[in-house]
């Protein structure tokens, strides 16, 4: 008996939290970057997707790129995953723009809350939980597995597009007596600026992700202004008989260190009726300042008075 479910974390915020999704990304916010991402999706349906995410990357330039750490938390109805991963990507700088090529590795732990599942057979009375399911469990069960992917990232002046490629080839992590495949992913950005005067540039982007299964699409376009207040639309679908949301953006800078946007998906297929929509907030903070350009130089003492 098997089930096919979506695997790959879902966040609108894709153009603002950029390393998440791509590791090669490290470093090109110039400084040490720490971005922290929160999403409520489905507002009101009960037993609806929770994500949370955490990360921070800087330039490495005694190894000539970029270091970063990734956390992510996701609660799916009974099932909760938690991972951590590390990255490292070599830039390689050319007359038409950089190119950064990164690896990264790491370990995911799921768990699977037995006690909040229901069959039709069980029996659910005095505080007794049994499934009567040979395969589900009656209590929490736990397991963990490594993860691990290779990313390419390209900045220009004008554009900038990335691919990310995760768990290949695939692999299965057991929880408990359970296994879950664990299915390869590939992403790909890209994301272009169009000055339209000397305060404001419109960003539009293109954001796909595939399991060789299903393939999603994601467009938007971001009004910045002044390099301060940020608005913007986008959409979000899978083909031609599936839609799945229009994203509404909004976002400000506290000042040169601090950035915080939000985003609001308004659901257009037939879950619309069961939810109040999906909230995303993310929060960056960047400190502006070069974080040592190398390894220090060697001391010579001269004494003046010989």
């Amino acid at each position: 008996m098997g089930l096919n479910a979506q695997q790959a974390p879902q966040y609108s915020q894709y153009m603002f939290n950029k390393y998440q999704f791509n590791p090669a990304y490290a470093g090109f916010d110039r400084s040490l970057s720490i971005t922290g991402a929160s999403r409520s999706q489905w507002a009101t349906f009960e037993g609806a997707p929770t994500s949370q995410n955490l990360n921070a990357h800087m330039p490495f330039y005694i190894w000539n790129g970029g270091i970063g750490i990734n956390l992510h938390n996701e609660k799916l109805g009974a099932l909760t995953q938690s991972s951590l991963s590390l990255s490292y990507n070599f830039v390689y700088e050319t007359p038409i723009g950089l190119f950064s090529a990164a690896v990264n590795v790491g370990i995911l732990q799921s768990r699977l809350n037995g006690d909040e599942l229901i069959t039709s057979s069980g029996v659910y009375e005095g505080g007794t939980i049994q499934h009567n399911d040979g395969i589900l469990p009656n209590q929490s069960i736990v397991g963990s597995s490594p993860i691990w992917g290779v990313s390419a990232y390209y900045i220009h002046d004008y554009f900038e597009t990335g691919i990310s490629i995760s768990d290949v080839p695939k692999h299965t992590s057991s929880i408990g007596g359970l296994d879950i495949d664990r299915q390869s992913l590939v992403n790909w950005f890209l994301e272009a600026n169009y000055p339209i005067t000397n305060q404001i540039d419109i960003l539009p982007s293109v954001f796909v992700k595939t399991d060789f299964v299903q393939t999603q699409l994601e467009i938007a376009g971001i009004a910045e202004y002044r390099n301060q207040y940020f608005g913007g639309l986008g959409f979000r679908g899978y083909h031609a008989n599936s839609f799945d949301a229009v994203v509404l953006y909004a976002g400000f800078k506290f000042n040169r260190k601090y950035r915080l946007t939000y985003s609001y998906d308004l659901g257009i297929n037939g879950l619309r009726r069961f939810h109040e929509g999906t909230h995303e907030f993310v929060l960056n903070y960047n400190l502006q300042k070069i974080i040592g350009l190398g390894l220090p130089p060697k001391v010579i003492y001269n004494p003046r008075f010989l």
